[in-house]
């Protein structure tokens, strides 16, 4: 599809001069509702008439504008299908892709944007993914403008990015993580892969290649602390990069910005306290020495535990958790939440260790470890107690059953003759609404007529559109999106086959609430197969609502490939 021209109509937008092209779209400058400015993305032909990747640009662009304001995130407007034209619309985007300032960098022929511009940059990236998941992150994905303000751009066009590479319509990059490349959805560990490859590219002005140059031996004044925070974070092994895309982010920014940008090698460490590379390579040779050795660990730990810097990370299986002051390690420690096979990580230098190996917190694992036993230990022991008293007391007990059982089965016998009619009445009355008896009849299940769209892009309008077709369709702003015109969805036949066979429970529904018939919609959820949303008359409230809503909502319909199948009946007893 050749670019369009300014002025073409896109929902309630109008296209203004073109941006940028990207992977899956081309951006645009646009005008929006009341003369508001914004950015409209328009989804390759090529790309957009892949259903899958169709499917999975709406799905992203609706979680996209369900997200809360960010700084560092540009929000989602709205989505259209104008003619076989599908776009995307955000709030005004300013500033360049760090895609193009690298080009520029490197055409110039800089090594990447500089230790502080890299610093500025991951730090505002990180904090964008801290509460979402984007999986396809690159350099096209986050715009700098001239005040150094860092947002990422593409949220809602990073699944169907993903989907366009597994089809096969676009090549994938080394910057996305090997799980996603595999299929996996995206994820923390995934996120952290991409921002790491990031910010090698930022820093070496090349993209992230395996053999390639370290930022150390290509970046004046960066140490070798950032080579080992980039080999975590896109080491192939997601259990071994950080858990998250903000704590990366942190550890980034301290690295540098407070050593690892910085002429002298050294970072920083508290006074009198070896950092955690240095506790490690002493724990041996502590381990041998006289008396006076442990006095010196003992008061490492007192030095330690009176500074409050948050400096230590705490890895659980695939988590990173922190950062903590040592005293809150230690006080994790003693309560049992963290135990031995944890990793305890120092963020100024990137050095981990298993914590039973910290040759100052070791020991307090081991005893705590043994403290929760002899707890154990003395509660099992209370046990026994309390069963051997049981024991003695069996034999009364016996005596007492045989009392009470006698008296239980004259009451038992003597209750059912003293109901009373009424009672009688109304369990028969109840038996007989799930009973054959009840003649239950159902229309036959029609679809019902598409929903009423409104919102940005949501009106429909004719002409201005290839071959006159301009009809526009929302996509995005109603994010119930209950139609299904377009996708799988079952045989009206096959719904009735189903639901026909609950006439007693759901004829049961109508003479228990005193209705002799009601209009049923139900919304089945394709890969489960399950009803999913119930409508009676109109209605989600109610006695009748939430009897039939139980029965519905208890079917097994087959499943199919298509999002949802939509179908109303009627129910007459």
């Amino acid at each position: 599809m050749s670019r369009l021209q300014p002025g073409f109509p896109l929902g309630e937008y109008r296209l203004g001069q073109p941006l940028w092209p990207l992977r899956i779209a081309d951006a645009y400058r646009a005008e929006g509702p009341n003369g508001v400015s914004a950015t409209i993305y328009v989804v390759h032909a090529k790309i957009a008439a892949n259903a899958s990747v169709r499917e999975h640009v709406v799905a992203g662009t609706r979680a996209a504008a369900a997200l809360p304001e960010h700084k560092h995130r540009v929000r989602t407007l709205a989505a259209g299908l104008t003619g076989d034209i599908l776009w995307i619309a955000t709030e005004e985007v300013d500033g360049s892709l760090v895609r193009d300032l690298l080009l520029k960098k490197r055409q110039a022929g800089s090594a990447g944007l500089g230790a502080r511009a890299t610093g500025n940059l991951i730090a505002g990236v990180a904090a964008a993914l801290s509460d979402v998941h984007h999986g396809a992150l690159a350099g096209e994905s986050v715009v700098v403008n001239r005040t150094g303000r860092v947002r990422v751009i593409d949220l809602a066009l990073a699944t169907g990015t993903i989907a366009a590479m597994a089809a096969g319509l676009i090549p994938s990059e080394s910057s996305l993580a090997p799980e996603i490349l595999s299929g996996k959805p995206p994820s923390g560990p995934a996120d952290v892969y991409s921002v790491g490859a990031l910010l090698y590219e930022a820093l070496v002005g090349t993209p992230l290649e395996r053999g390639g140059p370290r930022p150390s031996d290509v970046v004046e004044g960066v140490t070798t602390q950032i080579d080992e925070i980039v080999a975590r974070a896109c080491h192939r092994d997601a259990s071994k990069r950080f858990g998250r895309a903000d704590v990366l982010g942190e550890v980034v920014t301290e690295a540098l910005n407070k050593g690892g940008a910085v002429q002298t090698a050294a970072v920083p460490k508290l006074a009198g306290l070896p950092s955690l590379r240095q506790e490690v390579s002493l724990a041996a040779s502590l381990s041998d020495a006289p008396a006076s050795s442990a006095s010196q660990i003992d008061r490492a730990l007192a030095t330690a535990l009176a500074d409050s810097n948050e400096k230590w990370l705490i890895t659980k299986g695939r988590l990173d958790y922190g950062p903590f002051s040592l005293a809150d390690v230690v006080a994790q420690i003693e309560k049992g939440d963290i135990v031995a096979g944890n990793i305890i990580m120092d963020k100024d230098t990137g050095a981990r260790v298993d914590i039973v190996e910290h040759p100052l917190l070791g020991p307090m694992v081991e005893a705590a470890k043994q403290a929760r036993d002899d707890a154990r230990r003395a509660h099992a022991e209370v046990q026994v107690q309390k069963q051997d008293k049981k024991r003695g007391a069996f034999l009364y007990g016996m005596i007492g059953a045989g009392v009470l059982g006698l008296a239980a089965v004259v009451y038992f016998v003597v209750l059912p003759a003293m109901k009373s009619s009424d009672d009688t009445k109304k369990i028969e009355a109840v038996s007989g609404l799930g009973g054959a008896s009840l003649k239950v009849s159902f229309s036959e299940p029609k679809k019902p007529p598409p929903s009423r769209r409104t919102g940005g892009g949501g009106h429909r309008s004719n002409g201005g559109g290839p071959g006159g077709k301009n009809v526009d369709e929302n996509l995005a702003l109603d994010l119930s999106d209950e139609g299904d015109d377009a996708s799988d969805s079952l045989n009206m036949n096959v719904v009735f086959g189903v639901y026909s066979r609950y006439g007693g429970q759901l004829g049961g529904c109508m003479a228990s609430s005193g209705e002799h018939s009601a209009n049923i919609y139900i919304n089945i959820n394709g890969p489960s197969g399950r009803v999913q949303a119930v409508k009676i008359n109109g209605k989600t409230s109610g006695a009748l609502y939430n009897c039939l809503s139980r029965v519905l909502r208890s079917m097994q319909f087959p499943t199919i490939k298509g999002p949802r199948t939509r179908a109303e009946f009627d129910i007459s007893v």
